[in-house]
């Protein structure tokens, strides 16, 4: 294995990778299986072994250690078939051997994707990002807990749980947040505020897309509707519901349940109901939020739409040749799997064939399969 790839490796996972680096690892973890097992059985490898403060880590000797630890396991499936010594099997074993082996670094994986800056303008902000095909996990100077998927940005000031608790938010984030004294917590968007003193919920704003999404968890909330122009208005949710602000601009995508909402209204044009907020009640949250636990749930989902959240899940290009395709629906659960496993799992379940160079996925229409 070339030394220079697991250096950079080494420091996509200390965070210090710069985008050119994580570039050239994603190259090359997409050229063969080889490369994603080698790059699997390392991960594991360096959640079981490594420092937090080390700058150099020998691949070789610490793979020998964990694979010495497990020894005894392997030597009692010498009898199986080939089939169940592949490599998905030895993975396996190396991610329990990483579980008790040494110790593990609480916090490694957490602060290893998360890039922070702090910029100086009237005064000091301090800026989160979880890059395209990563997620962060970080804790306020509140005790809040926050989770950013990829391509999100959290900002707050130096006056942050000092005169107040304002975060502004661009992506997607879950929050698990803290009572402080009867003071409130604010998340900020374009046009809405979400407002809460201690309870957990989901927040999807993406810019390019045309609604913002709130999924409470527990507690209560309010979303605060503030438009340019327009007298303020306020929707409180209750545990297990969603509100959708449906934005001027941007690609909207709904479900089939709110659709179906729509027209139970009688809206016939999307164009009536923009700038407004569509409340769901009694909404399973965990499709809204498995993510942050490292998995993705889709129910009914719309192919465009899934395609743009395998985008920012993989940090993958995702081109869809055929707009057909696009009106295809998939349900199913992406849990630890590679991108190509999914792609996998879709062509089987949909009409489509697939080709990956570096990190970009086309997709098209299957013609050899009628259905």
């Amino acid at each position: 294995m070339d030394e220079k790839i697991i250096e950079l490796i080494i420091k996509y996972w200390k965070g210090k990778g710069s985008e050119e680096e994580s570039q050239s690892i994603l190259n090359w973890f997409n050229v063969s299986a080889e490369n994603k097992r080698l790059y699997d059985e390392l991960n594991d490898i360096w959640k079981a072994t490594a420092k937090k403060d080390q700058e150099t880590f020998d691949a070789f000797n610490a793979l020998k250690k964990v694979r010495g630890k497990i020894s005894q396991s392997t030597k009692q499936r010498e009898l199986m078939t080939p089939f169940n010594r592949s490599t998905k099997l030895v993975n396996k074993i190396l991610q329990i051997a990483a579980v008790f082996a040494i110790a593990f670094i609480v916090g490694i994986l957490s602060n290893r994707f998360v890039s922070r800056k702090a910029v100086t303008l009237d005064s000091t902000i301090t800026e989160i990002a979880a890059p395209m095909g990563s997620k962060s996990k970080i804790t306020l100077p509140d005790g809040t807990k926050v989770w950013l998927n990829a391509g999100s940005i959290l900002r707050y000031d130096s006056r942050f749980n000092q005169k107040n608790r304002e975060v502004s938010l661009e992506g997607e984030a879950y929050f698990d947040v803290t009572k402080k004294n009867g003071k409130l917590f604010m998340v900020k968007m374009k046009g809405i505020t979400v407002r809460v003193l201690g309870t957990a919920f989901n927040v999807k704003a993406y810019p390019g897309e045309g609604s913002i999404e709130t999924t409470l968890v527990r507690g209560s909330l309010i979303v605060e509707q503030h438009l340019e122009g327009k007298e303020v208005t306020e929707t409180v949710l209750q545990p297990n519901q969603r509100a959708i602000f449906i934005k001027k601009e941007g690609t909207l995508f709904l479900s089939e349940t709110e659709n179906k909402s729509l027209k139970h209204e009688k809206i016939k044009k999307i164009e009536s109901v923009k700038e407004k907020i569509i409340l769901s009640t009694q909404v399973e949250t965990e499709v809204f939020t498995a993510w942050k636990d490292n998995r993705l749930i889709f129910r009914n989902e719309n192919f465009e739409s899934l395609a743009i959240k395998l985008e920012r899940w993989y940090g993958v290009k995702i081109n869809i040749k055929d707009d057909e395709i696009k009106k295809y629906h998939f349900n199913g659960i992406i849990v630890n799997e590679t991108v190509q496993d999914v792609m996998e799992i879709i062509q089987y379940t949909l009409p489509i064939s697939y080709s990956i160079e570096h990190n970009i996925i086309t997709i098209q229409k299957n013609v050899n399969n009628k259905t």
